[in-house]
């Protein structure tokens, strides 16, 4: 697999790397001119703040293909293999729909912040909001392609192992 390819399928974990590393950087020098020299800068806190929201929505998409979210498997681990591909996918199902509303009020309130600017920054407080649907959108296409994963698995006679998301 070549370079680029697996960096765009590790997209999110890629992406939220670089915010991090921005975050770290950014509260490095927050310290540094806070501490040492004297003279904070006055962009770092807000940097910061809406650094560590891009972290955590990427994140959060990134969970969804490794399949990493916190899931209850206890009583669905006793259920016979048919069922366990049935409540997957109703859980699935249930995360989709979350997600179609995180994508459509996270695309109007995106649409509403567009003319009102960051206290310090001055660019439109839109980039902050952006995040969300994007995200939102993210990780449907990542939900689906765990649905599908499932799907296959199952037709294989492959069991869906305690760490497959889409548990309860």
């Amino acid at each position: 697999m070549t370079g680029v390819k697996r960096f765009f399928l590790r997209l999110e974990e890629n992406l939220a790397a670089l915010c991090l590393g921005g975050l770290l950087l950014t509260l490095f020098l927050q310290v540094f001119t806070r501490f040492i020299v004297r003279d904070p800068l006055s962009w770092t806190e807000e940097v910061a703040r809406y650094l560590y929201v891009y972290v955590v929505f990427l994140g959060s998409s990134a969970a969804v293909s490794d399949r990493t979210h916190v899931a209850i498997d206890f009583f669905v681990l006793r259920l016979p293999r048919c069922l366990r591909l049935a409540v997957a996918i109703l859980v699935n199902l249930c995360v989709l729909f979350v997600l179609a509303n995180l994508f459509y009020w996270g695309i109007r309130a995106t649409l509403r912040q567009l003319n009102i600017p960051l206290v310090v920054l001055d660019i439109p407080y839109a980039w902050v909001y952006v995040v969300v649907p994007a995200t939102a959108l993210l990780m449907t296409v990542r939900t689906l392609a765990v649905m599908g994963e499932d799907v296959r698995r199952f037709r294989h006679g492959e069991t869906l192992e305690p760490e497959v998301r889409g548990v309860v």
